[in-house]
């Protein structure tokens, strides 16, 4: 009897949806009275002062981040652009230098390190500048759901008994014996602060300073951390205002008193919510205004409860994000008078709401593409507003590992219904990328050596962008490979600030494979059907692709010539999978080479004999020996006594742990994982065994075999009908190539097909 699914009672299910709800937002309802707020500040001023900056700042460190080596300098990775939030799928890749510039402005506006400014993340068209706002959006409301990212603001409120005459004073805290006049037991009407206040306006900022500077000196923070001249010097807002000088005005100055009408309550962001975030879209929205009061209740109760006050009811993002982010989407769409409150926002931090004003604590974030960028340029009124303005570049990646990642994650659905060859992606990303580096200057620079600069000369597009992704590009030598040090890499990696700025834009090459897969009948997508629609691409010219404009520089912004020149990396890669899957090669014989060999060059290192295993006699290392590994691996004669040196080293280093490359459980040469350390040597020699048996091949049966038969169920059906013996060959190249490069059979067969008519010339 087949076993029984478990079942999900509805409990279960109400259960699990209650116990989530309780744990995530139990912390983040707390409300409680002013006395018990100021409490919470006493124990940590710090998280209780902080700006929309520093708030900002924190969440990006809450998140966590790592440092790695890219090109020769340590890059800092943050976290929260690794998408959290939906398991990576808006994730941010290869951005980290943008990123990390846009850090350090966010960092100096935290510690107060001078005037604000409008961050602007400038660069073509789909580089992820929105996604990089939407990320921080997230990321904060994400953070201010945290104890540690607890954001406060407050509301008024008010009890039936307010108007009752001769009632004694309001005990602070509590409502007096002769009634609930400030509703902390049951309020009539409760009027949250439209604009999200800081609790601490609520304190006469007369003594608000003095107050910040004991709590920070008590907490020991006052030598590190600057108190918020943002809290120091903020007003409450027109109708917060409003109602406290007439509380102070009914209570005789005791200021207690106006205090058991406030309500203080955690607030968390949320964009779709309008607290803490807003974005602004290019056309057809308004940021700021105000209202006369007409329609809600609330309102309507305090204002007719309050004689002699009006309230306005606020308008647009900058009540929505105040305390927080304000995001202009495309934000020079916009004409530049209309962006001119952007100054005193940055400035003053003051926003006009049409009948009147307020403090503002935002950051301001835009985003624009180069033609905006240019054209405001030329706009004389937009001079003030560029002043305030920290422009961040935001440029096309540059290594094609994090293009292909892009790519990839489009095809995470696609792969359901489609099958997609290995290198696919790859072909397309290095395209990608060679379109968009330019030519190093380096060569002609007489501060490189004479050495690095020729080796720096041999640097083709497909060579820099190798060099990019961390590959030294295969038309360099060993030694050459040496002269392109740290120091090196990164100054080509730096020496234009504008690389990255212009090329074919991604979102090109995601609609081309998009269209590819429109195509159900194509058995596999794979490089043949990329280069054939690039070659399109650039066929249509500069009239509709504007990076097509760029002018030759010898083999740069060769946009025809970058697919020649990606076919052959093509052929070279298929030769040598195709190569390495004809034939099974025992590993252990392979590495049984390689043992031998190092045996005999370290003896030739130390000056020492080595003993023959048959007579038991010591005697010269095998001059022979080494020579056949070493012509496998091109090995010059100047550069032979080093290479020996060098495959020892990594011997060494690998006993040592230096290159991760151990196997656990041994000790010893027997613990090292050989095809890890010296993987160049095991595909050489194996390549040298193809070259051996591989006229032994019929190539003309596997074809037949592919020619014949669709899929491999036909071919299984051939085989079992004919017997194995006529097709050994034909399956053990299938599925080699399946289990060691992930072919399916519809894949691999045009690949196998053209390796066989191109490179072997069978007929």
């Amino acid at each position: 009897m087949a076993s029984e699914k478990p079942q999900l009672s509805e409990k279960d299910i109400t259960d699990f949806v209650v116990k989530e709800n309780l744990e995530r937002y139990t912390g983040a309802a707390w409300q409680g009275s002013f006395t018990e707020y100021l409490a919470l500040v006493a124990k940590d001023p710090y998280r209780h002062t902080r700006t929309s900056y520093q708030l900002m700042y924190d969440m990006l460190m809450h998140f966590g981040h790592e440092d790695f080596e890219d090109n020769g300098e340590e890059v800092r990775r943050y976290r929260l652009f690794d998408d959290p939030f939906n398991g990576g799928k808006n994730a941010i890749y290869g951005l980290e230098r943008t990123i990390e510039k846009l850090v350090q402005y966010i960092r100096s506006g935290a510690r107060e390190g001078g005037k604000e400014r409008i961050f602007i993340l400038h660069g073509p068209v789909g580089t992820a500048k929105t996604s990089i706002l939407d990320l921080m959006a997230r990321g904060l409301e994400g953070y201010t759901s945290t104890d540690d990212g607890a954001v406060y603001s407050f509301a008024w409120r008010f009890g039936k008994d307010f108007h009752s005459e001769g009632a004694p004073g309001l005990g602070f805290g509590q409502a007096a014996a002769g009634g609930d006049y400030a509703g902390v037991k049951n309020p009539v009407a409760v009027l949250p602060s439209q604009m999200h206040e800081h609790p601490l306006f609520l304190i006469p900022r007369a003594v608000r300073r003095e107050l910040l500077q004991t709590l920070f000196e008590r907490a020991g923070i006052h030598h590190k951390r600057a108190i918020p001249h943002k809290v120091v010097e903020g007003e409450l807002d027109f109708n917060s205002k409003q109602i406290y000088d007439f509380l102070l005005r009914r209570y005789k100055g005791d200021w207690l008193k106006v205090m058991d009408h406030v309500l203080v309550q955690r607030m968390v962001f949320s964009e779709s919510g309008g607290t803490g975030i807003a974005k602004i879209p290019p056309e057809g929205n308004v940021e700021t205004a105000s209202s006369p009061v007409t329609i809600d209740e609330n309102f309507k109760y305090i204002a007719n409860l309050l004689s002699s006050v009006s309230l306005v009811r606020f308008h647009g993002k900058y009540v929505r994000g105040n305390r927080g982010l304000v995001h202009y989407s495309d934000i020079f769409k916009k004409p530049v008078g209309y962006l001119q409150h952007l100054l005193s926002a940055v400035e003053e931090h003051k926003m006009d709401f049409g009948e009147v004003g307020g403090d503002i604590d935002v950051m301001i974030i835009g985003t624009t593409n180069l033609a905006e960028y240019s054209a405001i340029r030329a706009d004389p009124l937009s001079k003030a507003l560029r002043s305030r303005i920290r422009k961040i570049d935001v440029p096309y990646l540059l290594n094609y590992q994090d293009e292909e990642k892009i790519y990839n994650r489009g095809l995470k659905l696609a792969r359901r219904y489609h099958k997609i060859a290995p290198h696919t992606t790859e072909m397309a990303a290095l395209w990608a990328i060679m379109s968009r580096v330019q030519k190093s200057d380096l060569p002609h620079s007489t501060e490189v050596q004479d050495e690095t600069r020729q080796v720096l000369s041999k640097l083709t597009p497909l060579a820099k962008t190798l060099l990019y992704a961390g590959e030294y590009p295969p038309v360099l030598t060993g030694k050459e490979r040496q002269q392109l040090t740290r120091e090196v890499r990164k100054r080509l990696r730096n020496e234009y600030p504008d690389e990255g700025m212009d090329g074919i834009p991604t979102r090109i090459l995601q609609n081309l494979f998009a269209d590819l897969c429109e195509d159900d009948e194509a058995e596999c997508i794979n490089p043949f059907s990329v280069f054939k629609l690039l070659d399109q691409v650039v066929e249509q010219g500069p009239v509709n692709f504007d990076f097509l404009a760029r002018q030759r520089d010898d083999s740069y912004h060769d946009f025809r010539g970058f697919t020649t020149v990606l076919r052959m990396r093509y052929d070279e890669i298929i030769s040598s999978e195709i190569e390495n899957s004809i034939i099974n090669v025992d590993n252990a014989e392979i590495e049984g080479r390689i043992r031998e060999y190092l045996k005999h060059v370290t003896a030739y290192n130390r000056k020492e004999k080595v003993r023959n295993e048959l007579t038991g006699r010591d005697q010269d290392p095998d001059d022979k020996l080494m020579r056949r590994i070493e012509a496998l691996m091109e090995v010059e004669d100047s550069e032979r006594d080093f290479y020996r040196f060098k495959m020892v080293s990594r011997l060494t280093n690998a006993l040592t742990g230096g290159t991760g490359h151990i196997k656990a459980g041994d000790s010893g040469i027997a613990k090292i994982d050989f095809y890890e350390v010296y993987s160049d040597v095991f595909k050489a020699i194996h390549r040298s065994l193809y070259r051996e048996k591989r006229d032994k091949i019929n190539w003309q049966a596997v074809k037949r075999d592919l020619e014949k038969n669709n899929s491999r169920d036909m071919l299984d059906k051939l085989v079992e009908k004919e017997g194995k013996a006529d097709h050994v060959a034909t399956l053990t190249l299938l599925d080699n190539m399946h289990s060691s490069y992930g072919y399916s059979y519809e894949c691999a067969r045009p690949v196998i097909l053209y390796f066989i008519e191109r490179r072997l010339g069978a007929r």
